[in-house]
């Protein structure tokens, strides 16, 4: 198994007044166990402490930086934070939980900030969380992703729906899911490399087969638009 061109990221957390582990901590373990045995290289998302423009005597603060291997990139938060990567000229992290629409507005506004400063975009790879879940029922597939995220959305206090969740993310059989990051990555202009979470598949062994298939896939698409 190849190294994965887009990576992986892990939402872990408890559930809500809990102190045992969620099934998710248990899923995303049992990920890394697959990733292990196959010796891969995987990124993973580590939010860091630091904040861009934060300051000690104001409690204003933008999004956090956030490390992926020896890359560091800006959580696209806002319009200000966006602002604020593109005139330094650094990478976004585009967030699962934002609409499609709200993603693209907001590279639209990387792309116009970076060019007031006279900033070359070119060479700049963004980077997109998605979570995946794949099963050839549909319905079970949006259902198991909508299952995982109930507690954690419950917890964030969140004023975005689990269906407009799942909707900006792919949830459905394989060739729908495959479909859909595609055009997600067309929306975007192709400047962004994707971060997956299958964490919300239950079956441990279509996870690791997807996960392959997901990576030769990714791999020949960036191969055939010259994104390599």
């Amino acid at each position: 198994m190849t190294k994965w061109n887009y990576g992986v990221f892990f939402l872990n957390f408890y559930h809500v007044g809990q102190q045992e582990p969620s099934l998710t901590m248990s899923n995303a373990l049992e990920t890394l166990r697959i990733i292990h045995e196959d010796t891969s290289i995987y990124d993973v998302v580590a939010f860091s402490e630091h904040h861009i423009d934060k300051s000690y005597h104001d409690e204003s603060k933008l999004a956090p930086l956030v490390s992926l291997g020896n890359k560091v990139y800006i959580l696209a938060t806002s319009k200000e934070t966006v602002e604020k990567a593109a005139k330094y000229g650094m990478p976004l992290l585009f967030k699962w939980d934002d609409s499609q629409k709200r993603r693209i507005d907001l590279l639209k506004h990387y792309e116009t900030i970076a060019a007031n400063f006279n900033i070359s975009t070119t060479g700049i790879r963004h980077r997109l969380m998605l979570f995946i879940n794949v099963n050839e029922n549909p319905t079970q597939a949006k259902a198991e992703l909508s299952i995982y995220l109930e507690d954690y959305l419950c917890y964030t206090q969140t004023a975005v729906s689990i269906d407009e969740i799942i909707n900006s993310n792919a949830a459905g059989n394989y060739d729908t899911c495959l479909s859909h990051v595609v055009d997600m990555a067309k929306d975007l202009d192709n400047k962004v490399d994707f971060l997956f979470c299958f964490e919300s598949m239950k079956v441990q062994e279509d996870k690791k087969s997807l996960m392959i298939k997901f990576d030769k896939q990714v791999i020949n698409y960036q191969t055939d638009n010259n994104l390599n």
